[in-house]
């Protein structure tokens, strides 16, 4: 019997749920790059599975030689299974069901009766590592066995040879070597780590040996000065950025080995004029066409290319969208789902209707459309996903139907030109930084089924000058109104029992503050530069100050401080230069580091019995009149005025 290759049964496996015959309860396992975890040796492959319903992990052991004594494995151990027509395999132009072998998965050394030695193919340079380091002539950095590259000087200049025996060049390696021109890659080397060689951007020629399998994600990122490159047959994947702004590249063949692709590979590969999809492929992430314009040829049967769109093979999916001299464009109605980042970086792209038989939109899908100014949402959207509107500067208005209940974090930041949004009512979540850096939002209401407001959800909405926070919301995240410098009042409902870092820092027009009487902690910095407000009642329900919470709140003449505190923070009232006195409560016990230093105009103060103890520079820059201060003096130092 001729059997599979790897190649062969790597695709195969993808899409384990409907080529297994007996198996069907098993799903492959994915690595960190999205690929099937395997484990490869000279006559077989043997693959992480896992069973859909109880979560167990199994071996499965492919053939790509004959193994007798495998296939009698199963008299020998109750653990292990041999299925002699179980996989169905694509192999030399026909399908075939090939035997398996399935065994308990065992982490470590060896998998039940199939004796595969697991080599460590991390990318990571350790601690460890680069502490046992050797380093040759040129100030390079291997491990003490020679298999793994560890680190480069960023002055290296040149052609530099990687040395024999190396197998593993890890993250980063040759990352910004400016001056780098060419490198020569060894045979035996089999991994390239992630941002390997990222901006370098002299580096003109480099051939990856027939031994190397796995290309890391950003490997050849900003290689500007890169115009050709030959991949072995021997990889099976293209990682997210791979390629993104070989702006020089000229030619490149995909391997017919290769099953996935991933979002941004070739982005920005501007001198790129054909790229030829093999029909190897199975699996493609993103926008492949971001920044690019060149002519695509699709050979495989998994995907459709037509009019400069790549959709799944029933066309049910869009997955890349290339926008060449495209300023408009409408989704047919047979399209049901729009893929993850299918249509990031379209900068020339400035309309888009989706229609109602859209039901899901993938994280990323319209970040960086710069020129974007309309989009038709449907009604059958329930969720508005991660980054999805990310970077679209021009998008000045947008309506959400009714049917949204969430928006992911980073839904809409930096949609700088958006001024107003009506966030349904259904909506019961707002990620982080949702509307961060949305510099024209003037007003914003957030519906009632909110329950809290997540960190720097409205971080730098300089222009908002009202928000009404609902009463059902029982937490305001860290830095979740940061640098809202136009908001001019804010009532926090009684609802709300926590307020985090930074969350209203910056807001320098704020002039009334109201806070909920369930509230019980204030974070570091949460209104620092509040310059305009000018009173301030702390509810009792406060038993904690973060640090610097109310420092250069310039302009606070009035202060009434919680009963229930019992200690103001380092720096809580630092600079506040128009606060002229002070009731410190009955609860309090200590006074932190430079508390009120700063505070210019303080001229009256109580300090209660209770208070033992008060830490340098608390009232450091006061006017306090001399009496007073040698009173305090003798009760707590001189250390206190600094």
């Amino acid at each position: 019997m001729q059997y599979p290759t790897l190649l062969e049964y790597m695709k195969a496996i993808q899409d384990a749920g409907v080529n297994l015959d007996k198996l069907t309860h098993l799903s492959v396992v994915l690595d960190g790059h999205g690929e099937p975890c395997h484990i490869s040796g000279d006559s077989s492959v043997v693959f992480k599975m896992q069973d859909k319903t109880t979560g167990k992990c199994y071996a499965l052991k492919c053939f790509t030689k004959a193994q007798k004594e495998c296939a009698d494995a199963s008299s020998n151990s109750s653990s292990v299974k041999y299925l002699e027509k179980e996989l169905l395999v694509q192999s030399q132009g026909k399908e075939e069901k090939y035997p398996v072998l399935l065994m308990d998965w065992v982490d470590g050394d060896s998998l039940g009766a199939c004796q595969l030695k697991v080599e460590d193919m991390s990318t990571v340079a350790t601690k460890a590592e680069l502490n046992e380091a050797i380093t040759d002539e040129f100030g390079v950095k291997y491990s003490k066995d020679g298999r793994k590259l560890l680190k480069v000087p960023q002055k290296l200049k040149g052609t530099y040879a990687i040395k024999e025996g190396t197998k593993i060049i890890c993250n980063m390696v040759f990352s910004e070597c400016d001056s780098l021109s060419s490198v020569v890659i060894p045979d035996g080397v089999a991994v390239i780590g992630n941002d390997a060689f990222s901006y370098c951007e002299s580096l003109k020629s480099i051939i990856i040996p027939d031994s190397v399998t796995s290309i890391g994600e950003s490997a050849f990122e900003g290689c500007s000065s890169l115009t050709s490159l030959v991949l072995p047959d021997s990889v099976t994947s293209i990682r997210n950025s791979s390629f993104w702004g070989c702006s020089s590249l000229a030619s490149l063949v995909i391997p017919d080995g290769v099953t996935s692709i991933g979002n941004g590979a070739f982005a920005d590969c501007s001198s790129l004029k054909n790229l030829v999809l093999p029909e190897s492929v199975v699996s493609i992430k993103g926008n492949l066409f971001c920044k690019w314009n060149g002519e695509v040829k699709c050979l495989s049967p998994n995907f459709i290319f037509e009019d400069g769109v790549l959709f799944n093979k029933d066309k049910s999916t869009i997955i890349s969208f290339r926008d060449k001299d495209i300023t408009s464009y409408v989704i047919p109605d047979y399209v049901t789902s729009i893929g993850g980042d299918a249509f990031s970086g379209c900068e020339s792209l400035t309309s888009l209707v989706i229609p109602d038989s859209v039901v899901s939109i993938g994280d990323g899908a319209f970040s960086h459309c710069e020129s974007l100014k309309n989009i038709v949402l449907p009604n059958s959207l329930t969720s508005i996903g991660f980054c999805v509107f990310q970077h679209c500067r021009s998008l000045k208005s947008l309506v959400l139907p009714d049917s949204v209940t969430s928006i992911d974090s980073l839904a809409f930041c930096y949609c700088e030109s958006l001024t107003s949004l009506v966030i349904p009512d259904g909506v019961t979540s707002i990620g982080d930084g949702a509307f961060c850096t949305c510099e024209s939002l003037e007003s914003l209401v957030i519906p009632g089924g909110v329950t809290s407001i997540e960190k720097m959800a409205f971080s730098g909405c300089k222009s908002l000058k009202s928000i009404v926070i609902p009463d059902g919301v029982t937490s305001i995240g860290s830095g979740a109104f940061n640098g809202c410098e136009s908001l001019k009042s804010i009532v926090i409902p009684d609802s709300v029992t926590c307020i985090g870092n930074r969350a209203f820092e910056f807001c320098f027009y704020l002039k009334s503050l109201v806070l909920s009487k369930s509230l019980t902690s204030i974070g570091d910095w949460a209104f620092n530069m509040a310059e305009s407000l000018k009173s301030l009642v702390i509810p009792d329900s406060v038993t904690s100050i973060g640090d610097y919470a109310f420092s250069s709140c310039r302009s606070l003449k009035s202060l009434v401080i919680s009963n229930s505190v019992t200690h103001i923070a380092v720096g809580a009232f630092l600079s506040c230069t128009s606060l002229s006195s002070v009731v410190i409560p009955d609860g309090v016990t200590s006074i932190g580091e430079g508390a009120f230093i700063g505070c210019e105009s303080l001229k009256s103060i109580v300090i209660p019995d209770g208070v033992v103890s008060i830490e340098k520079d608390a009232f450091r820059d006061c006017s306090f009149p001399n009496d007073l201060k040698q009173e305090l003096i003798s009760r707590f130092g001189d250390k206190i005025f600094g």
